[in-house]
């Protein structure tokens, strides 16, 4: 049998706090969530939050311009933020200067699945098979992938 090497046991406690966040982060990726999924396009062009620490949430701003602009919507956001992450604790936003983080990409949206082809429109041989099955429901679901499946198949009419 292979001798096996001596290493540090460490507690699941410490490992469990690398891989999930503690409840702060978790209040903070809540707020940030909720300003990329919230704020109008045009302010999210302008002005990401960095950071929340202290019950101050700090955002990034283009320019001194955004900063001052956006420093009279303060209370809108706040309201909005304390509402959609009420255990933050975010009592004030400060607007400073400085490099907006890249806005995590979402996933496409998928295309509808196809409409499925009509009963009249299965194959004759097709119908007949199932004709002779004597469980419903495996007719049922067979009759579902078939149509769904000549659907994919076939080129929607233009």
């Amino acid at each position: 049998m292979a001798k096996r090497g001596k290493g540090n046991l460490e507690s699941v406690a410490k490992l469990l706090k690398g891989v999930y966040p503690a409840p702060d982060q978790l209040e903070a990726a809540k707020a940030f969530a909720w300003w990329s999924r919230s704020v109008p396009p045009r302010i999210l062009a302008h002005a990401r939050p960095v950071r929340l620490s202290r019950g101050v949430l700090t955002v990034h701003v283009s320019s001194s311009v955004w900063a001052n602009e956006l420093q009279y919507l303060t209370d809108d956001l706040l309201a909005q933020l304390r509402k959609h992450a009420p255990m933050s604790g975010i009592e004030k936003i400060r607007f400073r200067v400085g490099p907006l983080p890249d806005i995590p990409k979402r996933e496409p949206d998928r295309p509808p699945p196809p409409e499925p082809v009509r009963l009249a429109s299965l194959p004759e041989e097709l119908g007949r098979a199932l004709s002779r099955l004597h469980d419903d429901e495996l007719r049922k679901a067979i009759t579902e992938a078939a149509t769904t499946s000549l659907a994919r198949t076939r080129k929607p009419k233009k």
